[in-house]
């Protein structure tokens, strides 16, 4: 499992911290999937976004990145959805970045999901 390599990895404290502020912004309805190659934090709203432990960083994966008003311009990556940031110390302006991005993927989720529950009865 990927989350016993970033429990051993050189950055396993500063991805244990990443991980512990990501729970704590999710909330209570807080939940975590272990994989092979990532660890996927979520509630009942959806997938909020995965951690993973590189050589020189912790990297947080945003499942809805794509939709992120990138005020902080810490996001990369041009998948269709997904945008990366890279997390080499958790300072102030690392936290806010962290909580804003939780709160727009909340936002998204939120939306997404009540224009799904209007299109379903249309039907």
């Amino acid at each position: 499992m990927q989350f016993d390599k970033d429990l051993n990895s050189k950055h396993a404290e500063l991805f244990l911290e990443v991980r512990e502020l990501i729970k704590n912004c999710i909330g209570e309805d807080v939940k975590e999937k272990y994989s092979e190659n990532i660890t996927t934090l979520l509630s009942s709203e959806g997938g909020f976004c995965y951690l993973k432990t590189y050589d020189s960083y912790v990297h947080i994966g945003w499942f809805r990145g794509i939709y992120i008003d990138d005020k902080y311009d810490f996001l990369f990556g041009n998948g269709k959805t997904i945008r990366g940031q890279k997390i080499r110390k958790l300072d102030s302006k690392t936290k806010k970045s962290i909580k804003y991005y939780i709160q727009e993927t909340l936002y998204f989720l939120i939306e997404h999901n009540e224009l799904l529950k209007i299109r379903r009865l249309k039907k």
